[in-house]
């Protein structure tokens, strides 16, 4: 029997969140807006308008083929942590070795060659990115199977899922900080412009992130905490074991298609307060606060909900809520009432069901695998959720890809139709994630085993 988990170990694990969180969000949020800023952004473009087909541009191609490597990647990495054999365990060799070089490459990839739009940028921007996501897959692979292997209860999955989730929405406000921070750099440095601020806030930030990643690393004796694990299915064997479960598959669907709406939604923020609303970037920061305060004030009830009622109820429900949210975006500076209304609403609005769907997700693969390992005797969390980490980057990959691609309907105040159609894909999308989910067996239904 599993000794209960001491609170270091969740705080430990939650740092490890907050520390993935900044690097991965700094990216999601300002990537595109920096390469390719709005017209009122004070800052130049930093690769060409090039485009393909009338359709294509060069930035959605670049993160096309991040993400898509970020996603192959990712099995194999996950395939080599269950099958690892080390005197600290399976898990944090790779998390230790990973978190430096991860934060060094997301800095280096705001710092790109040339000041000016550049051919060599795109090639700069291209390679880095993708060094940065082969140490990003081989940090939180291992680290989100550290969550099965540590929750050997429902209850220890959830709390460790809570303290994730508090770390990954602290990260997300504290990326979202950026544009607050480089203003208040100008302030301090006025002879500095706007790419300079973001650079050095940008630098600043990953270092702190290295250093909440290193806690996990450093600070979890998988060895104590964690049960030993036999691995002996070759990596293709693995790969066709996950596949084959039912559950898993329709879950992997359905987390598909709500990342990759989270992924369109998220790449927008900045330019739907710039560009629709006409308010200054640093007031993101606020309203990411007022969402993720409203999260975090739920997360207890989602922890308590969760252990109570079914979770494939409460998970169809948040994709609906989702939905809802996100065809607001449509609307954007049309309501009758102040820009910093409207927006507000919006961030409340998704705090509620952001709150569910920060936590469930993570204990329903950690179900999946424990269901699976009484099934088949083999302990392979890394795979289950390094094939989740697949899916879910193939979405991210198809987000960021269509929303670069929308860019081209309009991206600037007063041609923002681009940036309006964000809002009803990324709603279209969360519906069919519900519809996907709703084909969900839980364990207390009829034939709710694998087929």
């Amino acid at each position: 029997m599993q000794q209960k988990l001491p609170t270091k170990i969740h705080i430990a694990y939650g740092f490890g969140a907050l520390g993935w969180s900044i690097s991965l969000n700094i990216i999601s949020v300002l990537l595109s807006y920096i390469y390719l800023p709005p017209a009122n952004a004070n800052m130049v473009n930093l690769i060409p308008q090039i485009t393909i087909l009338q359709i294509f541009n060069i930035i959605s191609i670049i993160l096309f083929a991040g993400r898509a490597f970020d996603a192959i990647i990712d099995p194999v990495i996950a395939h080599l942590s269950d099958k690892h054999k080390g005197k600290l365990g399976r898990r944090i060799p790779f998390m230790r070795f990973a978190f430096i070089p991860m934060s060094l490459f997301c800095v280096l990839l705001f710092y790109p060659t040339h000041h000016y739009a550049s051919n060599t940028n795109i090639l700069w921007m291209a390679v880095i990115q993708l060094l940065y996501y082969l140490f990003f897959g081989m940090f939180l692979i291992p680290y989100n199977a550290l969550l099965a292997e540590l929750g050997q209860t429902p209850q220890a999955k959830l709390d460790l899922s809570m303290a994730q989730s508090i770390g990954f929405m602290f990260g997300v406000l504290i990326s979202a900080a950026s544009p607050a921070m480089a203003s208040g750099l100008q302030n301090v440095l006025p002879h500095i412009d706007r790419l300079q601020a973001y650079q050095y806030c940008i630098l600043g930030l990953n270092v702190f992130a290295a250093l909440c990643m290193a806690v996990p690393s450093f600070l979890i004796d998988e060895k104590k905490y964690c049960k030993e694990a036999v691995v002996t299915e070759p990596l293709l064997q693995s790969l066709k074991t996950a596949l084959r479960n039912r559950n898993f598959l329709i879950f992997a669907v359905a987390d598909m298609c709500y990342f990759m709406a989270i992924a369109i939604i998220t790449a927008g923020l900045m330019y739907y307060i710039k560009s629709m609303l006409n308010l200054e970037e640093w007031l993101g920061t606020v309203f990411m606060l007022v969402m993720v305060v409203i999260t975090l004030i739920l997360y207890p009830i989602v922890v308590k909900f969760g252990t109570r009622f079914s979770k494939k109820k409460m998970m169809v429900l948040s994709f609906l809520g989702v939905a809802l949210v996100f065809a607001e975006v449509f609307y954007l500076g049309k309501f009758p009432v102040s820009p910093i209304v409207q927006v507000s609403v919006l961030m409340i609005s998704f705090g509620v069901p952001g709150a569910f769907l920060g936590i469930l997700p993570t204990t329903v693969v950690a179900d999946i695998a424990h269901q699976s390992q009484r099934e088949t005797g083999e302990n392979k969390e890394g795979m289950f959720f390094g094939m989740r980490a697949f899916f879910q980057k193939l979405g991210q990959t198809a987000g960021v890809t269509v929303f670069a691609m929308l860019t081209l309907y309009g991206k600037d105040p007063g041609n923002d139709y681009g940036l309006r159609l964000t809002g009803v894909v990324g709603a279209l999308l969360c519906l069919a994630a519900a519809i996907a989910y709703s084909q969900y067996r839980e364990e207390t239904e009829p034939n709710a085993n694998n087929s």
